[in-house]
């Protein structure tokens, strides 16, 4: 502004510079050519100088005053400029969510702090003007703050998330600081952010001891899993148990038919103080935590009457923890450790020995039923010897005979007994690992719901893994289930009238994902024409979605699956007499005049060979084939469980139908691919019309005239 200013004046003087010349020239002119007097020219040479000058001078001052105007104007704004930014940065400051704190460079007083800094550290603004910030740190963590101060000086910025701060009621917490260093030119300060991570500390610190537990009970029961022998499992699940909790001793005793404790497995505990753990008229000290049902810990086992008059070798055990074994809620025996220091148990070492021991009771319970099925099993063996040994001697006696005939009677009745042991171990197993399958899978849900996780994809990573491993353990255990109940016929079914293609519709839905993924196109055939079916709605699906799944997994990339129904009765389906016959010897016989939906899953994959045809509706089928087992569902030629055709057999089965596959044999090159095909009940009023005077012949080949067996 001052700069435009003085160009105007300059250019004012120049032109009254000029003008005067002129002026002066002009008169000069006149003066010599009319002879005016030379006083008359001087006089008014003198009035036009002073003129100008006074000019000149009034021209000036008008223009310092307005520079002068417009230098106090720009001073002003600057002014506002300076107030808006300093209530900016005081806004800004006092608003943080975080403590901030200013700090000189030199001399290291508090320049200054906002709101949440005084509520940090419970001192007023007065009173921390007066203090340093090694005043805020106690004294073992002094070195660690000044070695973030010289890090900070040196390179600019410096942060650490250990340092303990001391509030002014004494009490500490463990803060995270980030620092820089700023030069404002005639001082440099340091801007330091506090945040207080003690909850966050104690928090990252239960979590990991929590993966430690989880993943100590995980191995244990690994372990004890991979052993059916109960002794191994006794003696494995003992020496887990020690490794993990770093004692030098231990033992477990289960309870007999009579009730008493019974020395089962030790591992490192002299003779005469494990008579000494369970002696007395009331069990002794095992006896005592069976019968309380709870874990009991003691420092020093000199406490206890039962040391008393023991050896120096026995008795230099001191630290001692036990819990009862359970299951089915039924105590089934104690577990116990013995160090030879003094050690106290935590509270959270107890709930993790309390644990391990719910679990291994579990296992030890399947791991008696397993050598009680095995008893069995030799036990009906050694019946079927001596039957075949009996055979041999059929001719010699009648009375042999019918004494081997009831031997059979009671090796069949043993069998179906045993079969009966095999189907609720089954599905007792299946119940007792829903449980442990809930905990994990809520529990990995919980932690990686968990907002600790953010910035560790490692953990996250490990955490998916387990969820995933999890629910694909929930959904055998599920199919597990699901067979156990059809094989039991406990199973309800629903009947109402469906139409097959709504729930084609649902289930080809739920399958749009993986079908784009491996490029695979469905086409259907005759599904809108034809007449609704009778059954329940969610097993239509389920059944539908299995044969789905089974052509998805076994046919290559970019292949074509065909969906076809049409209704069919006894004459239609004469000529599969053997192939029905093959795979239900018993449905012929069941078909009368009533109609069926048949409808077919049609693929080009590799196929399945002659020999297989049948056994693939077995259950465990698939699980002998190991080279193609695979965990992945729908994976490429790879091989489940074994489960599932055998809960679609038993669910169409229930609903009065029946399934069986038709396929040319197995040739992964030329593609023949395979046909899964079901029959289902119709409504009740579709019907073949009964032919009158027809002679009653065989249900699906006497019917048809012309057509040869």
């Amino acid at each position: 502004m001052s700069v435009r200013n003085d160009r105007v004046y300059l250019i004012v003087v120049s032109v009254s510079a000029l003008l005067v010349l002129g002026v002066l020239a002009a008169s000069f002119v006149v003066y010599r050519r009319h002879d005016f007097p030379l006083l008359d020219f001087l006089t008014l040479v003198l009035f036009l100088l002073v003129s100008c000058i006074i000019f000149m001078v009034v021209s000036y001052r008008k223009t310092r005053s307005v520079n002068e105007l417009a230098h106090l104007h720009e001073l002003m704004q600057y002014q506002r400029e300076l107030d808006k930014i300093a209530r900016r940065y005081r806004s800004l400051l006092e608003g943080a969510g975080n403590a901030v704190f200013v700090f000189n460079a030199d001399t290291g007083l508090l320049v200054e702090v906002n709101r949440r800094g005084t509520e940090l550290l419970g001192y007023s603004k007065e009173e921390m003007v007066t203090l340093k910030g090694k005043d805020l740190v106690p004294e073992e963590d002094q070195e660690k703050f000044s070695l973030l101060v010289l890090r900070v000086v040196r390179r600019g910025r410096g942060r650490t998330d250990g340092i303990a701060f001391r509030r002014r009621g004494g009490d500490r917490f463990l803060g995270e600081v980030e620092a820089r260093l700023i030069d404002l030119g005639d001082e440099k300060v340091v801007h330091a952010t506090i945040r207080d991570i003690t909850f966050k500390h104690r928090a990252e610190r239960e979590m990991r001891q929590r993966n430690r537990e989880l993943t100590s009970l995980v191995n244990i029961i690994t372990r004890a899993n991979q052993e059916m022998e109960l002794e191994t499992v006794l003696d494995v699940t003992l020496r887990e148990t020690i490794e993990v909790f770093g004692v030098d001793g231990g033992g477990i005793h289960l309870r007999e038919r009579d009730g008493t404790l019974r020395p089962a497995a030790t591992c490192f505990v002299p003779d005469r103080l494990r008579e000494a753990l369970d002696a007395g008229a009331d069990g002794g000290l095992l006896g005592r935590v069976a019968a309380t049902r709870g874990p009991f810990a003691l420092d020093d086992l000199a406490m206890e009457g039962c040391m008393a008059g023991l050896s120096d070798e026995s008795a230099g055990w001191k630290g001692f923890a036990a819990v009862p074994l359970f299951a089915k809620n039924r105590v089934t025996g104690v577990m116990y450790l013995l160090n030879r220091q003094m050690r106290s148990f935590t509270d959270e070492e107890l709930k993790l020995f309390f644990s391990i021991a719910g679990q291994m009771g579990i296992i030890i319970e399947n791991a008696r039923l397993f050598n009680e099925l095995k008893w069995k099993s030799d036990e009906l063996m050694g019946s079927f010897r001596l039957l075949e040994k009996s055979s041999h001697e059929l001719a010699l006696s009648q009375h042999r005979l019918r004494t081997n005939l009831t031997l059979v009677e009671r090796a069949n009745q043993e069998l179906e007994r045993i079969d009966r042991m095999k189907n609720n171990f089954l599905g007792m197993i299946s119940h007792e690992f829903r449980t442990p399958l809930t905990s994990v899978i809520s529990g990995t849900d919980f932690l990686r719901s968990s907002s600790s996780l953010a910035g560790d994809p490692d953990s996250r990573q490990v955490l998916d893994m387990i969820h995933e491993g999890g629910e694909r353990l929930f959904e055998i255990v599920n199919d597990i289930l699901k067979v156990a109940r059809l094989e039991a016929k406990s199973a309800t079914v629903a009947r109402r009238a469906l139409h097959i293609s709504q729930v084609f519709s649902q289930v080809v839905t739920k399958l749009e994902p993986l079908l784009a993924e491996r490029s695979l196109r469905i086409v259907f055939n005759n599904l809108e024409g034809l007449p609704h079916c009778i059954g329940d709605q969610e097993c239509f699906e389920e059944i539908f979605s299995e044969l789905l799944e089974n052509s998805v997994k076994f046919t290559p990339d970019g292949g074509t699956i065909i969906i076809s129904a049409r209704v069919v009765d006894r004459r239609a389906l004469a000529p599969k007499r053997e192939i029905l016959a093959r795979f239900n010897a018993d449905f012929p016989s069941q078909i009368g005049d009533r109609c069926y939906l048949e409808v077919a899953v049609r693929d080009n994959g590799i196929g399945v060979s002659h020999d297989e045809q049948v056994k693939i509706f077995d259950k465990f089928y698939e699980i002998g084939d190991i080279r193609h087992h695979s965990s992945g569902k729908f994976k490429f030629q790879g091989k489940g469980t074994g489960l599932g055709l055998a809960i679609v057999k038993g669910m169409v089965e229930a609903h009065g139908g029946m399934v069986w596959v038709e396929s040319p044999g197995v040739d992964p090159e030329a593609r023949f691919g395979s046909a899964f095909l079901v029959l289902l009940p119709l409504e009740e009023s579709l019907r073949t019309p009964v032919i009158p005077l027809a002679a009653p012949r065989d249900p699906l080949a006497g019917d048809i005239p012309g057509e040869g067996a």
